[in-house]
């Protein structure tokens, strides 16, 4: 009808776009939802508290670093990780754990060998689209 303009010409029944639709009756949750949820009741009545999530741009430190992934891992490349162009960088890492951090990554702590030395302060500073929810508690 579009084509040939043919809605023209035609007859269509009055319509009222700003009537409220029908209540879909029926639905279930998804076993696996539902005992997540139940999981997180339990959790919830135990004492324990949900972080807020919505913290979506985050800093390759906390999101990598703090969490002793080394600079060199795959996950880290450009192919896994959506990095930020505007802002490029973080302005603040608190200097003393940062240290701390770079120091682990590149000797290792308490008989572990670390990672080696060429651990980058640029290359922790790069802002990223957060890749998992752990950043967030670290």
């Amino acid at each position: 009808m579009l084509r040939t303009g043919a809605w023209k010409d035609t007859k269509f029944k009055k319509t009222n776009l700003n009537a409220a639709g029908q209540v879909p009756n029926g639905g279930h949750l998804h076993p696996l939802l539902k005992v997540r949820a139940q999981f997180r009741q339990t959790l919830l009545e135990m004492g324990f508290n949900e972080m807020p999530t919505d913290r979506f741009v985050e800093s390759s430190f906390w999101n990598f670093d703090a969490l002793f992934q080394p600079q060199s891992h795959p996950a880290r490349d450009m192919h896994d990780t959506f990095f930020l162009k505007n802002p490029v960088s973080c302005k603040h890492i608190p200097e003393d754990y940062c240290q701390l951090v770079k120091q682990t990554h590149e000797d290792g702590l308490e008989g572990s060998f670390g990672y080696g030395k060429g651990w980058s302060l640029e290359e922790t500073r790069k802002n990223i689209l957060r890749t998992h929810t752990t950043a967030i508690s670290s």
